[in-house]
């Protein structure tokens, strides 16, 4: 091996170590966040207790979805190679993600839950190596109002209404 190829060869090792260890701070962010938001689940009163028409029944699914996909992710970057291969992800995609959902929370009150959300689902598609431009756009804009109709007349749960004012 000449001295070139070991300099790409160290060099391509130290990124892959540097992407491994931002998907365990980003999988342990995540395990911190959702297990915080678990916890303050509990501090949701409802006479029903665990009843599925009570109001913690649907935020504590939902929470204990994301610690268990939190924690199935650390562990993936936990054991993933620390050397290099042709099929290895970027840092970019769990760090983008992060930041799009930090920026989902401040976003979702002044422009709405449904512009704000379809949004979200079409900036991450995109960030996640989707290039349908139309498909991303007709599923970002089903998902929001499906999810917007399920939660404001199903569950009785009022969203932020935006500029949109639905």
């Amino acid at each position: 091996m000449s001295a070139t190829e070991e300099t790409t060869a160290k060099a391509s090792d130290v990124e892959v170590e540097a992407s491994r260890l931002v998907r365990i701070v980003a999988a342990i962010v995540l395990v911190v966040l959702s297990g915080t938001f678990l916890v303050g689940v509990f501090d949701i009163r409802s006479p029903k207790g665990l009843d599925p028409a009570g109001p913690r029944f649907f935020p504590l699914l939902v929470t204990a979805a994301w610690l268990l996909l939190s924690l199935g992710y650390l562990v993936e970057g936990l054991r993933s190679p620390r050397t290099a291969k042709s099929s290895d992800r970027s840092w970019f995609e769990p760090v983008a993600v992060s930041a799009l959902l930090l920026l989902y929370a401040f976003l979702v009150v002044p422009l709405g839950y449904m512009l704000a959300t379809a949004l979200l689902f079409f900036v991450a598609a995109r960030v996640l190596g989707s290039r349908q431009l139309v498909r991303d756009i007709i599923v970002a804009v089903v998902l929001a109002v499906v999810v917007y109709i399920a939660f404001t007349q199903f569950l009785d749960i009022s969203l932020p209404e935006g500029v949109l004012g639905l």
